[in-house]
């Protein structure tokens, strides 16, 4: 093989690795282009849709505050026309792909006490929540803040609709990895009906997603969920 040969196999071996890579960057860049539009998409549904529906039932909640009712059906009301704007106001921020402020302001221990206190008023049902070496907690970035707030509100909503638990414990623990553990004394995985539902698969999916450790075991009686996200810092 003589020298001008080897050239030409380098200069051609060259130009098929731009062309790939053009290629490469053009499908990149039209999947890009695609998930834009089905973002944009979902949320001129939610938006359109499910937001206006939501509209409606406020002012509907809003109305039966002015009918005589007994004190403690009145403090419902009220406390769900509350529950229903917030969650108005967490779909606007997701609609705009957007890190709702309270991720970026309060520390995670106080996120989840306040879901489990949330959960509590609004459910009606027995949630323990218990914290170790609270004085650890170390920094996370918001969106994965987020991701592990989700993943804890979607396991505890799963046990208290449909495990028939008559209670459900919330633990952190700080150490060197967030330790989060998730049980309750009702029906296991496979009795509750939800083993390969869409909330269990969007569990695995949100810790994937962080490199977050998530081992899912039923029990008799109940379910446990542990939860790892190690210190990146």
């Amino acid at each position: 093989m003589t020298l001008r040969k080897v050239q030409q196999d380098l200069v051609e071996e060259s130009e098929r690795s731009k062309r790939m890579e053009t290629e490469l960057q053009q499908q990149v860049k039209s999947n890009d282009t695609l998930l834009k539009a089905e973002r944009k998409r979902i949320a001129a549904d939610l938006h359109d849709d499910i937001v206006q529906r939501m509209v409606v039932v406020r002012l509907r909640l809003e109305q039966l505050s002015y009918y005589p009712l007994p004190e403690r059906a009145k403090k419902e009301v009220l406390l769900l026309h509350r529950e229903l704007e917030n969650i108005m106001a967490d779909i606007r921020y997701l609609i705009d792909d957007l890190v709702q402020p309270k991720f970026e302001i309060q520390s995670f221990s106080t996120l989840i006490h306040e879901l489990v206190a949330r959960l509590s008023r609004i459910i009606h049902r027995k949630v323990e929540f218990k914290v170790q070496y609270e004085q650890d907690e170390f920094f996370i970035q918001p969106y994965i803040k987020r991701e592990l707030y989700y993943i804890i509100q979607e396991a505890a909503q799963n046990s208290l609709n449909h495990s028939t638990a008559s209670v459900l414990l919330i633990s952190l623990r700080w150490e060197d990895t967030l330790w989060v553990v998730i049980e309750d004394d009702g029906q296991g995985l496979l009795q509750r009906g939800r083993g390969k539902g869409y909330g269990t698969e969007s569990i695995k999916q949100r810790a994937g997603a962080i490199g977050a450790e998530l081992i899912i075991r039923s029990r008799t009686p109940g379910l446990v969920i542990l939860l790892g996200y190690r210190n990146s810092q």
